[in-house]
């Protein structure tokens, strides 16, 4: 622990800010390898995990924290759709990615509904004299945007996590099914034919175990 430490002083700034950017990196992957093993795995029909994928991206888009997991689970419940796959799609906004996510979509809301964007909050809170003047330019100023800005990008996000997911379920069962299928089958030789494959029985199959 103070070998760490101690190293840790002596880097240089630009050598701490690679080595943030290093592990910060490395946390995504790690994260995207266990969201992915995690839906492939599910023993469910691939359209299903699929559409529990689109309904939390889609989910996970709005401004809905931190009841989007609750939201997205009740959603996939009712259409009958993988409740797992809808709570890991919910994490498309995660402590990570919350504030670029959320102020792409007030940005997108804003710009559609014709909405003044506010970069200057201060000045934004300091404009509106009382408190009920403030609560309603919080829903025309920033809720709408937030809603409209979400569902917007919601769509075509649910989209192509469907398809992406429902490709990679697809994909990953083929790999399996072929690895199984080559489990229970040997090759042989013949001095007539030659090479050739044959089905293990269940003597052969334990003894290749």
């Amino acid at each position: 622990m103070r070998t760490g430490y101690t190293l840790s002083k002596k880097l240089t700034p630009e050598a701490k800010k690679r080595l943030r950017a290093r592990r910060r990196s490395s946390c995504i992957r790690k994260s995207a390898t266990y969201f992915y093993y995690r839906s492939v795995r599910i023993h469910a029909k691939p359209r299903e995990v699929a559409m529990g994928m689109a309904i939390g991206l889609a989910v996970g888009m709005t401004p809905t924290i931190p009841f989007q997991m609750l939201i997205a689970v009740f959603v996939a419940s009712i259409l009958g759709q993988s409740k797992i796959t809808a709570a890991l799609g919910c994490w498309i906004t995660n402590p990570i990615t919350a504030i670029p996510v959320y102020a792409g979509t007030y940005a997108l809301g804003a710009v559609l509904m014709g909405r003044p964007l506010y970069p200057h909050i201060s000045e934004w809170f300091a404009s509106h004299s009382t408190s009920m003047e403030l609560f309603k330019s919080l829903l025309t100023d920033f809720a709408l945007p937030f809603w409209v800005g979400g569902f917007v990008s919601a769509v075509p996000i649910a989209i192509a996590g469907y398809w992406v997911t429902y490709q990679m379920v697809i994909a990953y069962r083929l790999k399996v099914r072929a690895k199984r299928k080559d489990r229970l089958h040997d090759w042989k030789w013949d001095p007539k034919h030659g090479w050739f494959r044959v089905l293990l029985d269940n003597k052969e199959k334990k003894d290749s175990e």
